[in-house]
C-alpha cells in the first residue's frame, strides 16, 4: 500500500519515468538532493509525519522509505 502511494507520487507529482520498483533508490531514479527534499516535504504534508534529513538520502530505496513511513505511523487516507 505505502509503496503504491510512493510510486504514484513519483509518477504523477514528480514526473519520474522508467521502472519505479521497491529496490530502486532515489539515486537509481536520477533524483537529486533538492528533489529528494521536495519529496520528503510532500510526504510530511500528505502523511502528517516528520522525516529527519538524516533518515532519507539518495541511497534509500523506495521499499525502505515505505517501511520507514509505516514505522512512523503514516496512514494513507482512502
Amino acid at each position: 500500500m505505502m509503496y503504491d502511494y510512493l510510486r504514484n507520487l513519483l509518477e504523477e507529482t514528480f514526473r519520474v519515468s522508467g521502472e519505479i520498483a521497491p529496490d530502486k533508490s532515489f539515486e537509481d531514479l536520477d533524483l537529486d538532493s533538492l528533489t529528494t527534499a521536495e519529496i520528503c516535504a510532500a510526504l510530511e504534508d500528505d502523511l502528517k509525519v516528520t522525516i529527519d534529513d538524516a533518515e532519507v538520502n539518495q541511497q534509500i530505496t523506495l521499499g525502505e522509505l515505505a517501511d520507514l513511513l509505516q514505522h512512523k505511523g503514516a496512514v494513507l487516507s482512502r
